[in-house]
């Protein structure tokens, strides 16, 4: 099939300039695009009214990638009565998930905690099955959208420990 990884995730925001600090300064992403939008394009595409639409967007990307990039966008007029942040109960998506390499997670939370960043859970070890051990945690944006951080092991962590429990299960089966 010819679709590949996710482009890029839109997320409204109430306050475009302290989204777009929160994810450069707490994430590390950086400005790559900054555009206007509005007219009856958007406003068809986007089901809004098209009278006195303006669209403010910011795309921000990692390193020199050009998919996996988030757009803030700030939507004027805004409704009334916008909807809370999505949690793990609802429907439609309520985490973006983000993977941190060549750090440790607890100093990344550690940096992230110094700069007042409300979380949702702490950092917690999960092992799922049939995948690798992994930490996680979450957080919010300054929107209260549910951000998630996770740490994989290393390839030469995730074989030592597929080994082990490779051999625990030779061990059980040989015991029955």
């Amino acid at each position: 099939m010819p679709i590949s990884e996710i482009h890029h995730v839109a997320i409204n925001v109430s306050d475009l300039e302290r989204s777009v600090a929160f994810y450069r300064d707490a994430l590390g992403f950086r400005k790559v695009l900054d555009m206007k939008a509005g007219g009856p394009v958007n406003a068809r595409m986007l089901r809004l009214p098209e009278k006195g639409l303006s669209i403010h967007s910011i795309m921000m990307a990692q390193g020199s990638s050009t998919v996996g990039e988030i757009e803030l966008m700030q939507v004027e007029p805004r409704r009334a009565s916008p909807t809370p942040p999505k949690r793990p109960d609802d429907l439609g998506i309520w985490v973006i998930s983000f993977e941190v390499k060549g750090e440790p997670l607890t100093d990344v939370v550690k940096r992230l905690r110094d700069m007042k960043v409300k979380f949702f859970s702490d950092i917690e070890e999960m092992e799922l099955e049939g995948y690798a051990p992994m930490k996680a945690v979450l957080f919010e944006d300054p929107d209260g959208n549910l951000l998630e951080l996770v740490q994989l092991p290393t390839k030469e962590e995730y074989l030592r420990l597929k080994k082990q429990r490779q051999a625990r299960a030779e061990t059980s089966q040989g015991a029955a």
